[in-house]
């Protein structure tokens, strides 16, 4: 089983280069119509990502864990020549553990220049969908770090995360 993981297969989320931060509300939309994410289920439940912040998906890989590292780093892994931490994902929102399986995939994501990959279960789709369709979340689910907006679909709610707030090391904020 061990075989499978050395395997580094990697799927392309969007296009290269600079992009600019996609709004989350249509208050910060100004002339952009449309944002993007990324979804993926965790536990069952869907969320997602901006995809202005997730570079690639890949399938879970082997990780070397990192001694006296915080909880939620379980693990750095070598991709194209630079070493990125593998976090996880369920600690940070304190879901229950479970081991990397080889089913599971990482979102390799970006930060003020920081690349760290999230252990998810499932990534499902990218998401184009007008601004007026994201949701502030309603009280007292505001008050949430993690939390950025909700998104309703006839199947259910995505729960939109504020990377900046899950990771703020990453982005070169205090934690």
């Amino acid at each position: 089983m061990a075989e499978q993981f050395t395997e580094l297969q990697t799927a392309e989320l969007s296009e290269a280069g600079e992009r600019e931060e996609s709004p989350m509300n249509p208050a910060e939309a100004g002339a952009k119509e449309t944002v993007s994410f990324v979804v993926f289920r965790l536990d069952g439940e869907r969320f997602a990502l901006s995809l202005d912040q997730v570079k690639i998906a890949l399938r879970m890989v082997s990780f070397t864990p990192v001694p006296d590292a915080p909880p939620w780093v379980i693990g750095v892994i070598d991709l194209h020549g630079r070493v990125i931490p593998v976090t996880d994902l369920r600690e940070r929102l304190g879901h229950p553990a479970k081991e990397p399986h080889l089913n599971d995939r990482l979102l390799v994501m970006s930060l003020a220049e920081r690349t760290f990959a999230l252990v998810v279960d499932e990534v499902k789709e990218v998401l184009e969908l007008p601004v007026s369709e994201v949701e502030t979340p309603p009280d007292p689910l505001g008050d949430s770090r993690y939390l950025r907006a909700v998104v309703r679909r006839e199947d259910g709610l995505i729960l939109i995360l504020d990377a900046v707030q899950l990771f703020p090391s990453a982005a070169g904020l205090d934690a």
